[in-house]
């Protein structure tokens, strides 16, 4: 009676000792995996299928922990927030390459890291001291109003052309406009300067939207998640966040 007793315990020990050897293995595979991913070339796995399913798994997960309240859970943002679009290819800083990404996960932006991106923030110039960094002039609501004619216009907008040719001598000289986002409008992704002369608004584009950010100034933030994900869960929400980018009509 013991012995049949015994027998089938000892399949039960059997099969849960099988189990854990299986996870073990399965979880050795996985280590081993992503151990490859956070040594490899980061470009590199975007054309690597294996390492990019595996890593677009797990970021898809921190990207849910931590990047959707603000990006929203498919990369679209509510724009009213001033936050960034994931899914288009329009980079406000570098141009989407999953290191650049990953540095701006790991160091943020405005986040008070000091390796974080902290150069560019948009001049109140309604206030008395536009920019703390800088003497800038402040500008009247006049001379805001022709700066944002000049805007509209960089987007074929029709706009009262004479406060536009107004706006643009100011863009050029006391403003200070062109020294972050070029004369011709074109930004600089190394500053996060956007470019003014597209469609894409990260404050919204219509008039309105334009001269509420000349007036009151923009400085968004990014949180700096150095203290809080691994390097890998770091490498991993960057090439998922790449690969949001790179699902765009505009980018194939």
């Amino acid at each position: 009676m013991l012995n049949r007793l015994r027998h089938p315990y000892a399949l039960l020990a059997l099969a849960a000792a099988a189990i854990l050897l299986l996870t073990v293995a399965v979880e050795a595979h996985r280590s081993g995996i992503q151990a490859e991913i956070v040594r490899s070339d980061p470009e590199a796995i975007m054309r690597d299928p294996r390492l990019k399913a595996f890593a677009l798994d797990r970021g898809a997960a921190v990207y849910r922990a931590n990047c959707a309240s603000c990006h929203g859970p498919d990369g679209k943002p509510d724009q009213s927030l001033g936050v960034p679009d994931l899914t288009d290819d329009d980079f406000l800083y570098g141009s989407g390459k999953v290191a650049e990404i990953e540095d701006i996960a790991r160091f943020g932006i405005r986040s008070s890291n000091r390796r974080g991106r902290n150069l560019a923030s948009m001049p109140a110039y309604a206030s008395a001291h536009p920019y703390k960094l800088e003497p800038l002039p402040p500008q009247s609501p006049r001379q805001i109003e022709d700066l944002t004619q000049r805007l509209l216009s960089f987007t074929g907008r029709q706009t009262d052309q004479a406060a536009a040719d107004r706006g643009d001598k100011l863009f050029r000289s006391t403003a200070g406009c062109w020294d972050c986002h070029q004369f011709d409008a074109s930004g600089d992704s190394s500053t996060g300067s956007p470019t003014l002369s597209d469609s894409t608004w990260l404050y919204g584009g219509s008039h309105d939207d334009i001269y509420r950010s000349i007036s009151r100034g923009r400085a968004g933030i990014s949180p700096a998640f150095e203290r809080k994900l691994s390097p890998a869960e770091l490498r991993d929400v960057a090439v998922y966040v790449a690969d949001l980018a790179r699902r765009s009509p505009s980018v194939q």
